[in-house]
């Protein structure tokens, strides 16, 4: 009799892993979302480009008064904002 883990007498290998988590994601809640560090904006090193606002595909961000402003609510934290802006204010 197979003891669930493949090491069984019926040969080992077959059924490796089965039945001990095998594929069931053991301790993970499926559809939760992942918690990231959000990213930070220094105004004092933007330009107001729009070059994050175009980077961005979730629409987190947008100008306000020249300024680039994140909102985090839409924020994935993807991290595509930090390349693409030319100054480094956004970390």
């Amino acid at each position: 009799m197979p003891f669930g883990d493949g090491t069984g007498p019926r040969g080992r290998g077959r059924g490796r892993g089965r039945g001990m988590g095998y594929r069931r994601m053991v301790g993970v809640a499926r559809g939760a979302p992942t918690q990231t560090a959000m990213i930070e904006i220094d105004i004092g090193k933007c330009i107001g480009c729009g070059q994050c606002v175009s980077a961005c595909p979730f629409g987190a961000l947008s100008l306000v008064d020249g300024k680039a402003v994140l909102d985090q609510t839409r924020c994935r934290s993807c991290r595509d904002c930090i390349s693409a802006c030319p100054t480094g204010a956004i970390t």
